[in-house]
């Protein structure tokens, strides 16, 4: 059997709506939680575009992640947790095609699966 090899920029084809919605998301649901947003706006996918690698961005989706289960939890901006939470869904939905995703990631996908379920 044959291991899959990914090369170091690969997880960059993952789709852009992380990107280009998620600081404005981000911004939102971390402002109605009262929280900080500055190490996952826009600054943080600038910076792992340029610089970072596949763990980097499994971490910032993680990050991502757990922001939504707060927002969830807290039932604060329901809207943006939720097109959040879709956007998420989609990238480990995506990811296996060019990243090698841990049972943790799977468990946080199977989790935001469950949380759309019940929006």
């Amino acid at each position: 059997m044959t291991s899959r090899r990914f090369g170091r920029h690969d997880w960059l084809g993952l789709t852009p709506e992380v990107e280009r919605f998620g600081p404005l998301l981000v911004d939102r649901i971390a402002g109605a939680l009262g929280e900080s947003h500055d190490e996952l706006g826009e600054t943080r996918i600038e910076e792992l575009i340029r610089t970072g690698d596949a763990a980097a961005w499994l971490a910032y989706l993680a990050a991502l992640t757990a922001l939504v289960e707060r927002g969830a939890a807290a039932g604060t901006a329901p809207a943006e947790t939720e097109i959040l939470a879709g956007i998420l869904r989609d990238q480990y939905r995506l990811a296996p095609g060019v990243l090698v995703l841990s049972a943790t990631d799977v468990a946080r996908s199977q989790h935001l699966e469950a949380l759309l379920e019940h929006a």
